[in-house]
């Protein structure tokens, strides 16, 4: 952001306003999806990105740059919405497990983004990653083309305004705004703490605290194992949400070396990424109908980005405020509040080796 020469809280909007489409209209991208169908909308979505960063290499002005980068945030919105459908749609008996491993493409995609924009540096950096992900957008995009040659035929859904209405719908959208707002505050949180502990520089604390967030991808496709083995999602979402509480308080707050902070911090990305797995894996089986699909993927995608646009600036400014314990203590409160949302759905108590088999 240097050649822009705009504030450090302009080139941060920069970087999180690709989440604006979703935090602002989820929802609305899922109903087009159950109205057009996944696959045609997936493909708008690729393509739309694709172009987006095409033109983000491009030497643009700043204000060009953040209008490009809302329109690539709003074709990833409709992939992600979109490709939950076709995961369902692919594979039936094994939803839970396939959405499970579908939703450890946000850990992926993070360590690879922070991974490739490494070897981005010099000059243009912009252009080398724009370019990149042009390219890798439209492979995906002529592969999806390929291999799905037509959405398969469904019930023409109503526009999604009984998802709206629908009780373990909203639920598992709140518990994901929750869950997520943790996580990506503790991303926020962690370095910041961890170099203030050990009076190391906060960009090398980040760059060990980002992979010791690698472990997460397992945490996000256990759940789906496990559920398909019969155990219930709220049992496993409690277990799993107690050790993300003890594991963050004891990596931020215990009086312990680094190795040993990053090694709990890997415990609670591990424990804290199953989290949204597990609501990932539900999402079929509370929507009001398999046809409003979508409409809930895009309501549980609107409060997942809300909660990543929330979560990092409240646990900072608390910690700025108050310290570590205060800032531990309202992620460990959130965490609660995402269990607690779940606990009147009966979806979440049973067992569903049924539709596995």
């Amino acid at each position: 952001m240097d050649k822009y020469a705009v504030p450090l809280a302009f080139a941060g909007f920069a970087v999180s306003c690709v989440m604006l489409p979703s935090a602002l209209a989820g929802w609305t991208f899922g109903a087009i999806v159950d109205r057009f169908g996944a696959r045609r909308v997936a493909l708008v979505g690729l393509l739309l990105s694709a172009a987006a960063s095409a033109t983000a290499a491009a030497d643009l002005s700043f204000v060009a740059l953040v209008l490009v980068r809302v329109v690539e945030g709003t074709g990833y919105t409709l992939l992600v919405i979109a490709a939950t459908v076709l995961v369902v749609q692919l594979a039936p008996s094994q939803s839970a497990l396939a959405l499970s491993v579908w939703s450890s493409f946000a850990p992926i995609g993070f360590a690879l983004g922070q991974w490739g924009a490494s070897y981005a540096a010099g000059a243009q950096p912009l252009l080398a990653v724009g370019l990149v992900h042009a390219v890798v957008l439209g492979c995906a995009a002529l592969a999806l083309a390929a291999l799905l040659h037509k959405d398969r035929p469904s019930k023409r859904a109503p526009f999604g305004a009984q998802v709206l209405r629908h009780s373990p719908a909203q639920r598992t959208a709140l518990a994901f705004g929750s869950s997520c707002a943790v996580l990506l505050a503790s991303v926020a949180l962690a370095p910041v703490v961890l170099a203030a502990k050990t009076g190391l520089g906060v960009a090398h604390v980040a760059s060990l605290t980002a992979l010791a967030a690698l472990p997460s991808i397992v945490g996000r496709i256990f759940p789906g194992w496990a559920m398909q083995r019969g155990i219930p999602s709220l049992a496993l979402y409690l277990g799993s949400a107690v050790i993300a509480a003890a594991s963050l308080a004891g990596s931020l707050l215990a009086p312990l070396p680094l190795a040993g902070a990053l090694m709990l911090f890997a415990m609670f990305q591990i424990s804290a990424g199953a989290l949204p797995g597990i609501l990932s894996a539900m999402m079929p089986h509370v929507a009001p109908a398999p046809e409003q699909l979508g409409a809930v993927s895009g309501m549980c995608s609107q409060l997942v980005n809300m909660g990543n646009l929330i979560g990092p600036p409240l646990a900072l400014a608390v910690y700025a405020a108050v310290g570590t314990g205060a800032a531990v203590a309202v992620l460990i409160v959130l965490l609660g509040v995402s269990f607690a949302v779940l606990t009147p759905v009966p979806a979440y108590r049973r067992d569903l080796r049924s539709q596995a088999a």
